[in-house]
Formats: C-alpha cells, sequence, structure tokens
C-alpha cells in the first residue's frame, strides 16, 4: 500500500473514532458513572469488535449489502431498535445511587455492539472502499485493521477520560439526570444520519 494511501485512511480512521457517534455518548456516559479504569473493558471491546467488523467486511462481508439490499434495511433496524432501548435504559437510568458504578457496557457488549452499530458499518464499508485496492489481498487489509485499532483506541481512551472528568461536575442528582437525558438524546439523533446515508 502506498504511504500517503497509508495516511489517508489513518486520518480518516481517527476522525471517524473521534466524531461524536453512538459509541463515544456510551463511553462519556460510563467514563462519568464508572470512572475511566472501569470503562477500560468497553474501550478494549469496542476495538476488537470495530477492529473484526472492519476485517469481515474487508474480506467480503460487505458485498453481502450489495446482492441483498434488505440486508442493510434489517441492519438498521435492528441497530435503530438497540439504540432507542440504550437511550430508553439511559434515561431513565437511577441517579440517586451514587454507589452504583458499574459501567454501561463491558468488553463483550462492547464487540457486539459494533455489529449492531449502523456508523460503525457505513465506517468500514467506506473505508474498505476508498482505502483498499481492489484485489490487494490480505497484507493491505490487515495494515486497516491494525491502523483502526491504533488511531481509534485513543479517542475511544479520550471519550472515556472525558467522562472520568466530567464525574465531579455531574455528581448532583439534579445534573447527572440532565447529563443522561442529554446522552440519551444524543444517541436517538446519532440514528438520523444512518436513515439519511
Amino acid at each position: 500500500m502506498p504511504l500517503e494511501l497509508i495516511v489517508a485512511y489513518a486520518v480518516f480512521a481517527f476522525v471517524g473514532a473521534a466524531t461524536p457517534g453512538p459509541n463515544n455518548f456510551l463511553l462519556l456516559a460510563s467514563g462519568i458513572r464508572a470512572g475511566f479504569r472501569r470503562t477500560l473493558p468497553f474501550v478494549f471491546g469496542i476495538s476488537l469488535g470495530f477492529a473484526t467488523l472492519l476485517g469481515l467486511i474487508g474480506a467480503g462481508l460487505g458485498t453481502v449489502f450489495v446482492h441483498f439490499p434488505q440486508a442493510q434495511i434489517a441492519l438498521k433496524l435492528l441497530g435503530t431498535g438497540y439504540f432507542l432501548w440504550l437511550a430508553w435504559k439511559i434515561a431513565g437510568a437511577s441517579v440517586a445511587r451514587s454507589d452504583d458504578t458499574r459501567p454501561l457496557m463491558g468488553f463483550w457488549t462492547g464487540a457486539a455492539f459494533q455489529y449492531v452499530n449502523p456508523k460503525a458499518w457505513l465506517i468500514c464499508i467506506t473505508a474498505v472502499s476508498l482505502y483498499l485496492p481492489a484485489g490487494a489481498g490480505y497484507r493491505p487489509l490487515g495494515i486497516l485493521v491494525i491502523l483502526a485499532i491504533a488511531v481509534g483506541m485513543p479517542a475511544n481512551l479520550a471519550w472515556a477520560g472525558a467522562g472520568q472528568g466530567m464525574r465531579r461536575f455531574i455528581a448532583s442528582p439534579v445534573y447527572l439526570r440532565r447529563f443522561n437525558l442529554t446522552m440519551a438524546a444524543l444517541l436517538v439523533l446519532s440514528i438520523i444520519p444512518v436513515w439519511l446515508a
């Protein structure tokens, strides 16, 4: 793979991982609720899930959407339903128990979440179609996967760290309730671009 293509992809992957979206809203909320250290398994799960999704799409899974457009609609419906359920869960989360420091998701749920996250699918399909030369083989795909982890994980860690940093400012139940409602609304709003794409 040419160096300029690798650099362009690294920038694309970082922007995709760092910009607001479902993963980052959940990382921020988990950082506030559970702290940075307890959110780390979720961060690692996101990285593994995204990397395996990218690898599978690069290996040919993305062609399912070309041959079966209904599969894309099914994914959007499944992802939308799951996002709405998560938003409901976040909006209704108890703010009275300050001793509840469980993260919103763990390693395996963070990994599995990528498979119903329409933004993750869109980023992976776009990455493969733009940055993986046709017939390039598995070595260039491996480079894309490794770079996705290398630039995505620091972005995810930053969102979890931002949540940790906000903990002391959102300690009161009133502010925590407002924050939860805001995160739930943002999670719902993050669905809209998927349906417009």
